[in-house]
């Protein structure tokens, strides 16, 4: 963290050494006295630029695992509520949208649902739905989108893209 007390205090002692006060100088303190003033600046500049609490700069948007299911082997009919879940919680977000798709696969008709969701606030986002009264083999596939965070994101972008490993899970509907 950054102390703007130890800067004016390595100023105030430099300023005191040259004697910033004396109205007699000649030509070549001065020079000096700039030379050192410029080394100062110098050495100070790093001081300044390595704050590393810039609230601008600091979103990291999160990363996520996979996507579990619960109950893990849903009946027909059942309310089904769905986690992503974190690899890495990231920090300084608000807000991620992203969709999803409940297929049937192995069927002459395919069966879809369909929705785009938003999560608010650092969690792990989780919705629901119901099984559908047809039996067969259902695939739940996540796909991430957009983060949103009130400060800027580390490559300067107000929004940055949510990544997940598995984002995936299948289960059978049976009779």
């Amino acid at each position: 963290m950054c102390k703007g007390t130890h800067i004016s205090t390595i100023f105030n002692t430099f300023a005191k050494k040259i004697n910033i006060h004396q109205t007699k100088l000649d030509f070549n303190t001065m020079k000096s006295n700039i030379l050192a003033l410029a080394a100062m600046a110098l050495v100070a500049c790093p001081v300044f630029m390595s704050c590393s609490d810039d609230p601008e700069r600091d979103a990291i948007a999160p990363t996520f695992k996979e996507v579990v299911i619960e109950p893990s082997n849903p009946s027909m009919g059942d309310t089904v509520t769905a986690t992503i879940k974190f690899l890495s919680e990231g920090h300084h977000w608000y807000e991620m949208k992203y969709n999803w798709i409940l297929s049937r696969s192995g069927q002459e008709s395919q069966y879809f649902i369909t929705s785009s969701e938003k999560s608010v606030g650092q969690k792990e986002p989780t919705f629901q739905f119901v099984v559908p009264d047809t039996v067969g083999n259902y695939t739940l596939t996540v796909r991430t989108g957009i983060v949103q965070a009130s400060s800027l994101f580390a490559n300067g972008a107000l929004a940055a893209s949510a990544t997940i490993q598995n984002g995936a899970v299948h289960f059978n509907v049976a009779e």
